[in-house]
């Protein structure tokens, strides 16, 4: 006697069968549910067992099924269920024709008690009969569908199917319930369902409108197609019904009609759109039949020629030429082409001039292009005239502007190069001296900022005219770009005539320009070099010309430098400074040394200044002025501001913690550091996380020109570091050109008067007033204010009658090492009066 069956191999082995079980015990709950029925209804079989099948499908709680179980546990009755197309047992699925589709199952279900020792279950087995169940379903729509064409066209059956598969027109058959029989292949291009896919779906699939089919009976009828991309088409639909076997059976037969609609629709506006076209134009286009009478003019020929409104057609350039006034001659040597461009058999080009009466000569560019039939007779002619009046202005226009500077109109850079060359020539050959002048606006970008790029380009134009007025005739003025000019002095007898021309151009342009409304003020900086005795080649003269401008601008602006040999050194002497930077850069050359800031009502200490200084290993200690400037105008501007940053927040937070009070430290920003609006907050902000310094003890300076350069984006950075806690002064205050709708906009804790309002204080009354406007200014903006420069006490009485917040200054201290100014705050502060 065998072993009995395990519970495990049981499952495995009903598991790997092609149909559903599932075993109910006594009371009706399932303690067999197997992986093809899993997949079949996505019921899990942990989620199925020990429930009654209509706790797992309510559906089927009064349905066959629930009857056939009942009497198989009840009576011991076994029962075979089978499922139609339009009605299933058991709601499963499978997979369709497209692996990414499912479709509901067709189903034959049986169910058997069985007697065991324990009393009765119940066996209830699944077969899918889909695909079997389509077949038959569509051997019989066919089989029906071929009845009606035998009886309704009485031909063969062959003959019949023929025409159904060749035809161009889609064939769909379908019954009184809209199911799908037939689709012919012509159905299946036109609406792109394969016949898998539609046969037995509803006909409205494809016709929307045969819902209804009866009102579509007998007579050919516009509707809509719907294809399998559900792109609505137009169809020509005609529909028939025949009786098959006690059942009305429709044939429908759909003419895609998409081309023909599209092609008279395009038929219906080709005349609009040839006509809106030609008259859009605006050239002259004329079409003439065979004999040279009109047919078609557009808008633009007919007001030109004065024949607007007048019935042209069929009428000869002859006898228009009598209803047209001051055009005669134009209208009528037509004629004269038109026999040219017929006779030589191809396209006729020439120029024609028009003078009208109002827009002068116009110059008309002709093309006539002959037609003709097949037997080579003359068909028609069409003309088009193309208006070059401006093309050839335009081309005069062109050679100016490729040489001269479009905003100004003086020579641009190109022609100045072709003048200077031309004009030393000329210098070589007479021995007549040349100089060479090289001019840049003082401050010009602080103009465009504040008042705005319209504003500046006004002052280039007058500038330019100011420029042109210094010089003689045979002199050249040139725009190089920019705020940049160039101006050449030819048959010099010596530098003096150089110096005059550089006087009365810096006299100049130093008087007020007015300009939209704005009286503005600007100066120049010039460099001037000679030939023969500074250099004889153009190039070397404009390097010259270039560090002689630099020169004026390096020492205060609004002045002229002629070229001296010591420029050159000057520059080398530049470049190393810049280098021994580069070497200095992370070495205890560079320190920071701190600069007092004194709270003016209390005389205390309340911060300081962090400044760079750089003790040079053989030249000692350098100025600052020697070599700030070119850190600024170098590359190491970034790693070097982000150093000082860095250290004077590690300075402040061990002040800290060596028992001083909490006090600000500023720090300047530069305007290369400030232009990269993202990477400065990130820097602040991860500085004050490496340093542990409260933001709110670290103060950054900007100038007020740097705030005015880009005010949408200061705004924008200034937002950022104040929401950091970070506190906010404008630096050099009164220097720039900020206005206060700009200035009430910026997030500023601090406003810092500069030191040029301050060091003569007692001898010039205007900047006594300027201070003061400034502090009254400050506080009714909420801000605190700060002066720098402070050296006597007659400077600090005046700022504390004017209830300044804040001063720093050689009268109290210079800027000290880190050690000295602990001790400064540790025995100076409050600091004695």
């Amino acid at each position: 006697m065998g072993k009995p069956v395990s519970d495990a191999f049981l499952r495995s082995l009903t598991d790997a069968t092609e149909m559903g079980f599932i075993l109910l015990d006594g009371d009706g709950r399932a303690v067999l549910w197997n992986a093809w029925l899993v997949e079949a209804s996505g019921i899990a079989a942990a989620a199925a067992l020990g429930r009654a099948i209509p706790d797992i499908f309510p559906q089927l709680a009064d349905s066959r099924v629930a009857e056939a179980i009942g009497q198989a546990l009840g009576n011991g009755l076994s029962a075979m269920l089978s499922s139609s197309l339009n009605r299933t047992l058991f709601p499963l699925e499978r997979n369709g024709a497209r692996p990414d589709r499912r479709e509901a199952m067709h189903q034959i279900v049986v169910i058997k008690p069985l007697d065991t020792g324990g009393g009765r279950t119940c066996l209830i087995q699944i077969f899918d009969v889909t695909s079997m169940a389509s077949r038959e379903a569509l051997l019989r729509q066919q089989a029906r569908t071929m009845e009606a064409l035998a009886e309704n066209y009485r031909l063969s059956e062959l003959h019949n199917r023929a025409i159904v598969d060749n035809t161009a027109d889609a064939i769909v058959t379908f019954g009184d319930d809209g199911a799908i029989g037939t689709y012919n292949p012509s159905a299946e291009r036109i609406f792109g369902y394969a016949p898998h896919e539609i046969v037995g779906k509803p006909v409205s699939m494809l016709i929307p409108e045969l819902t209804t089919p009866d009102s579509f009976l007998d007579h050919r009828t516009e509707v809509t197609g719907v294809r399998k991309i559900r792109a609505r088409f137009p169809l020509e639909l005609s529909l028939a019904a025949m009786e098959l076997g006690g059942q009305r059976l429709f044939v429908a037969i759909g003419h895609d009609i998409t081309l023909r609609k599209a092609n008279e629709a395009e038929l219906r506006n080709q005349k609009e759109w040839l006509t809106t076209l030609i008259n859009a134009m605006p050239d002259l286009i004329c079409f003439k039949d065979g004999k040279g009478r009109w047919l078609v003019a557009n808008q633009f020929y007919l007001d030109l020629v004065g024949l607007a409104g007048v019935d042209y057609v069929g009428r000869t350039g002859q006898e228009l030429a009598r209803l047209s006034h001051n055009f005669q001659e134009f209208l009528t040597t037509a004629k004269e082409t038109d026999e040219r461009a017929w006779k030589e058999g191809k396209p006729l080009s020439y120029e024609k001039a028009m003078e009208t009466p109002t827009r002068g000569t116009k110059v008309f560019d002709m093309l006539k292009i002959p037609l003709f039939n097949l037997d080579n007779s003359r068909r028609g002619l069409v003309l088009v005239g193309r208006d070059v009046t401006e093309r050839k202005l335009a081309a005069a226009r062109i050679q100016h502007l490729a040489h001269h500077d479009s905003l100004t109109d003086l020579p641009n850079r190109v022609l100045f190069q072709e003048r200077l060359r031309q004009s030393l020539a000329q210098a070589k050959r007479s021995g007549w001296k040349l100089a060479l002048m090289f001019l840049d606006l003082d401050k010009f970008k602080d103009i465009n900022d504040t008042l705005g790029h319209h504003v500046g380009d006004l002052l280039l134009r007058a500038v330019a005219k100011r420029l042109t007025r210094c010089v003689r005739e045979t002199d050249t003025v040139a725009r190089l770009g920019g705020d940049e000019f160039a101006v050449i002095l030819t048959n010099l007898d010596d530098l003096e005539g150089a110096s005059r021309v550089a006087e009365s151009i810096i006299a100049g342009i130093a008087d007020p320009f007015g300009l939209d409304e704005h009286e503005v003020r600007t100066s120049t900086s010039i460099g001037i070099t000679l030939y023969p005795d500074d250099a004889s080649d153009a190039d070397q003269l404009l390097k010259n010309a270039d560090l002689a401008m630099f020169r004026s601008k390096a020492e205060g602006r609004n002045n002229y430098h002629f070229y001296v040999a010591q420029m050159d050194a000057e520059v080398r002497a530049r470049k190393i400074i810049e280098h021994d930077l580069r070497q200095a850069l992370g070495t205890d050359q560079l320190e920071l040394h701190y600069q007092p800031l004194i709270e003016m009502s209390t005389r205390h200490i309340v911060g300081c200044e962090a400044l760079l200084r750089w003790n040079h290993p053989t030249r000692g200690w350098i100025p600052p002025g020697e070599f700030i400037p070119i850190i600024e105008r170098s590359d190491l501007i970034g790693p070097l501001g982000r150093w000082i940053l860095h250290r004077a927040c590690l300075q402040g937070r061990e002040w800290l913690k060596a028992g001083l009070e909490p006090m600000k430290i500023a720090v300047n920003l530069s305007p290369a550091q400030f232009k990269q609006t993202q990477s400065v907050m990130t820097m602040v902000a991860d500085i004050l996380d490496q340093t542990g310094l409260p933001p709110d003890q670290l103060q950054l300076e900007i100038t007020e020109g740097i705030a005015m350069q880009n005010v949408d984006a200061t705004i924008e950075v200034l937002q950022g570091l104040r929401a950091m806690g970070v506190v906010i002064s404008i630096d050099d205050f009164g220097t720039g050109y900020s206005s206060l709708n700009y200035l009430k906009r910026f997030p500023v804790d601090k406003l810092k008067i500069d030191r040029s309002f301050v060091v003569d204080i007692g001898l010039h009354p205007d900047n006594a007033a300027v201070v003061e406007a400034i502090v009254n200014l400050g506080h009714s903006l909420g801000t605190r204010v700060n002066v720098e420069g402070i050296e006597t006490r007659e400077q600090l009485d005046f700022l504390q009658a004017h209830k300044v917040d804040e001063a720093q200054g050689f009268y109290f201290s210079k800027a000290v090492p880190a050690d000295q100014f602990a001790e400064l705050v540790r025995t100076r502060s409050p600091w004695p009066l």
